[in-house]
Formats: C-alpha cells, structure tokens, sequence
C-alpha cells in the first residue's frame, strides 16, 4: 500500500462506447487527475484520455476533490486481495476443488490473476480522535480519502495497513463504492539533454 496527498480533481467525460454487444451507446465516465487548476486538470484528463479513447469525447464537468490523498494498492495486495476475495466465494459455495485450486496457484498464475482483477475506488470518510485538555471531552475531525480496494472490506483493510503506522486514535465511520473508473497521478516528463 502507498498513499499519495496532492490537488485532485473529479473529471466527467462524455463519450460514444462500443458496447460488449457491438452496439454504441453515450456513456459518463469519472476519473481524477493530480493538477494544480482547473485548467491544468481538463488538460491532462484530455491527454490520458486520448490514449484510450479513438473518437471524440467531451470534458463535462470539473470539481475539486474532498480528498487530498489516495491510497493506492500495490500489485502483492491485488494479488493477495484478490484470491482472498476467489477463497470466500469458493467457501461460500463449499467448493473444496475450487478453493485447492486458488491455494495451489503457482506465483506467475497469481501475478496475471492480480493484473486481470478489477479493483474499485472507494470514498472513505476517517475520523480522528482527539481530548481536549481542558475539557477532557473527546474531539472528532473527519478527513475523506480514496482508497482503492478489490470489495469494501478489502478498502477497509487498506485504511487500516496505511494508518497503523500514525499514533493518532482513529475510527472508519463509512466506505462506500465510487463510480471512479481510475486515477491519473501527474508524472513528471523527463527530457534528454543533447
């Protein structure tokens, strides 16, 4: 897990999708992108977009972010996120040959499971738990973030690996599913010297 804080903001696009039918439909799509303005934002959401998207799309809506920072899942918690996820289906299900089968998965099958394995975005809202001295009453400050996670319990989980490491009481008062399709961190371009 890793956690990253910067400017973020929510872009809509609107588009023309070939569905899995082969018919195309308007669809929305959410994203968020790491930028210092609005400006800064509808442009890079336009780059990475351009990447994915053959025709044309439009830019709809803007917003800033409530979160400042993002938790991100590295590829080993997709992986054990992900066959933890195959194990309480297969347990669900009293499939014994499934779940041998998730178990006695080699480290290559396991690295492509966690490639080809959605994960979600998660809107999460922390609160932490202060005592004011003189009142010696408790004090509640709520931050959001977004974290990304393979079901909400996993996204729960990942709250708890990033803050373990902070002193400060906590308490997750609610994770719930966003419709974010994916997150774009500003990456600076390296330029060769001649």
């Amino acid at each position: 897990m890793r956690s990253r804080s910067a400017n973020w903001f929510i872009c809509k696009i609107r588009y023309e999708k070939v569905m899995e039918d082969g018919m195309q439909k308007k669809v929305t799509e959410t994203y968020v992108v790491d930028a210092l303005s609005y400006t800064e934002a509808e442009a890079r959401i336009i780059e990475e977009m351009s990447m994915y998207i053959s025709g044309e799309f439009d830019v709809v809506e803007i917003d800033r972010a409530v979160f400042k920072e993002i938790f991100f899942m590295d590829l080993m918690t997709k992986m054990v996120d992900g066959e933890a996820e195959e194990l309480l289906k297969a347990a669900k299900k009293k499939d014994k040959k499934a779940g041998k089968e998730i178990m006695d998965r080699d480290f290559d099958s396991s690295l492509a499971h966690a490639v080809s394995n959605d994960s979600h975005w998660y809107k999460s809202k922390v609160a932490f738990i202060t005592i004011d001295e003189k009142t010696n009453k408790e004090k509640r400050s709520s931050v959001y973030y977004l974290v990304e996670g393979m079901s909400v319990h996993s996204a729960e989980n990942n709250i708890n690996t990033i803050m373990n490491g902070t002193m400060i009481d906590y308490v997750i008062c609610s994770v719930s599913e966003t419709k974010i399709e994916d997150v774009f961190e500003y990456v600076p371009k390296v330029t060769e010297d001649k």
